[in-house]
């Protein structure tokens, strides 16, 4: 609505409330249910406005477009990649149009491949023995369109005033899903294989499409290859079937961690006027990891009614999710190497002093935050985990527009995130390590440890150990929904251990004994540290309010 519609919906609204206002003002009684129903109105109206554009945002019913430039090195373009359900026949919609004419177009084609057949296709070194492996083959043919729509002019660059016609094809077909009762993936590629026999890639002009795939949900079953008369078509692929529940369940258990978590932030708060920094990275880890799959299931309601979905709120729930992982590395890393821990149990295995090699004072960062936060090689490492968590997500987004993947082994971020956590786990073990071996480890606490260095070593290998399980051993119709309840799983877990850890009553267990987040005094060697200028226990604090980095 523009600025000028606007004012006039306004003021016809309002109207009956505007005239005369010297006699409506007489009283403040009358003033006050003036202005209640002037404001009454306009809030309404504004929560109008924005339904209404939400609602034209879900109307929209384009599914995926692009550009693709065959040539004698290239002779293959893959479109897209969609999951069909059992005994589904879906359906494809192929719109290509160019602004220079396609000189032979007869080795023009449209493919379709099955998932089983995917990995010898990828293998195949040409196109002809790539095309003998489709279940479909479908020829494209060019027409002249001299009256060509402005949206597809504009992705041309082109203008109505100059030449206007655009060398336009459309494909409506079917996917030959029939006669199988599993799901299925089905991999759309548009290829020319004359192009790599002869030289004429100056006669291939560069195309624009736009394709819509749409999944089969009917359960119907025939016996041949052709529309359904009583399909039920949806936008949303057949492996994110479960997804929305598993978001929600994630999103309930990540919620309630979150509100367990903030009531012992409060009680700690109102007993003892001060809280430790660990509960509020865990609070935060947790709020994360909720929000991610609340963005997620508004994505997915999306992509149902549309087919697109929402790029923004998709890339939104990868970063949270990348957010809350970083921030669990994190604090594994930092717990493993004594953060918590009183100096008395660290002092000989190099905590009580900054000074020394590079691998000395990381550690030493590590153990003392409120030292680190200065910079130093701990700091570093913060950042560059962080920062790789999110680089990483944002780098999957460019392998599959629609769904977050950069957990998958089959792109090159998730193999990256794979090595990058077994890295950091290796040097969570080493943490530990050097707590056990150090001199002054009580033995009551060695049990713990070891415990400890189970579950962080558990969670630091969970991905890769799940990813190569479901690449080696699921069908991959299977792989996507496994990966995504494991890694949903494993998160959810470390996010309510680190809680129990840090939100556990003192008797609990060897470590809640001698951590500091029990809000426990400075020991002798942390007192005796500060008064020869070592790093005393350090807090900020926010009015009232003390948050301990001890």
């Amino acid at each position: 609505v523009g600025r000028t519609k606007s004012r006039t919906v306004r003021r016809v609204l309002c109207a009956s409330f505007e005239v005369s206002d010297q006699r409506i003002m007489t009283t403040p009684a009358v003033r006050r249910r003036y202005l209640a129903r002037r404001g009454f109105i306009r809030t309404h109206y504004y929560a109008l406005l924005i339904i209404l554009l939400l609602s034209a945002i879900c109307c929209e019913a384009k599914i995926k477009q692009g550009s693709a430039h065959l040539t004698g090195e290239q002779t293959e373009n893959t479109l897209s990649k969609f999951a069909l359900s059992p005994l589904a026949q879906g359906k494809v919609v192929l719109e290509l149009h160019s602004k220079d004419m396609y000189v032979d177009e007869t080795g023009l084609r449209l493919h379709m491949y099955q998932d089983s057949d995917w990995p010898r296709v990828k293998r195949a070194p040409t196109c002809a023995e790539k095309v003998r492996l489709a279940k479909k083959s479908i020829p494209i043919s060019f027409e002249l369109n001299n009256n060509p729509n402005k949206e597809k002019l504009n992705r041309h660059k082109k203008s109505k005033s100059k030449e206007r016609g655009l060398w336009e094809a459309r494909v409506k077909t079917s996917i030959p899903g029939y006669g199988t009762d599993r799901p299925q993936y089905w991999y759309l590629t548009l290829d020319d294989c004359s192009l790599e026999v002869y030289l004429h890639d100056n006669q291939a002009p560069q195309m624009e499409y736009t394709l819509t795939v749409l999944d089969d949900v009917s359960g119907t079953q025939v016996s041949q290859d052709v529309f359904k008369e009583k399909a039920e078509y949806r936008h949303t692929p057949a492996d994110e079937n479960g997804m929305a529940r598993l978001h929600v369940i994630t999103a309930v258990v990540s919620f309630g961690l979150f509100l367990l978590i903030g009531y012992k932030i409060f009680t700690s708060i109102q007993t003892g006027g001060s809280v430790h920094a660990a509960l509020l990275i865990m609070a935060i880890t947790a709020l994360c990891d909720g929000f991610s799959s609340v963005f997620e299931l508004v994505h997915l309601a999306v992509y149902e009614d549309n087919g697109i979905g929402s790029y923004s709120l998709d890339a939104l729930s990868a970063h949270f999710e990348a957010m809350s992982d970083s921030l669990v590395a994190l604090v594994l890393l930092s717990v493993g190497s004594g953060w918590t821990l009183p100096s008395d149990v660290l002092s000989s295995s190099g905590g009580g002093s900054s000074s020394g090699g590079f691998l000395n004072k990381l550690v030493c960062g590590l153990r003392n935050p409120a030292a680190a936060l200065t910079g130093g090689p701990a700091a570093m490492l913060a950042i560059g985990i962080v920062v790789a968590h999110a680089c990483l997500a944002q780098w999957g987004r460019t392998y599959d527009e629609d769904f977050d993947c950069y957990h998958s082994l089959e792109n090159p971020p998730g193999r990256s995130l794979m090595y990058f956590r077994i890295g950091l786990g290796l040097a969570f073990l080493a943490g530990v390590a050097s707590i056990r071996n150090g001199g002054r480890c009580p033995a009551s606490l060695l049990p713990f440890l070891t415990k400890f260095a189970i579950v962080g070593i558990s969670w630091f290998v969970s991905l890769p150990f799940l990813s190569t399980f479901v690449a080696s051993t699921l069908p991959y119709h299977r792989r996507h929904q496994a990966i995504s309840a494991g890694s949903a799983f494993a998160q959810s877990c470390s996010i309510a251990s680190l809680a129990w850890l840090f939100a556990a009553d003192s008797d609990s267990s060897a470590y809640h004994r001698l951590s500091k987040v029990q809000g426990k005094g400075d020991d002798l060697t942390d007192m005796t540290s500060s008064r020869s200028g070592g790093h005393a226990a350090k807090s900020w604090r926010f009015g009232k309010t003390k948050v301990r980095l001890d």
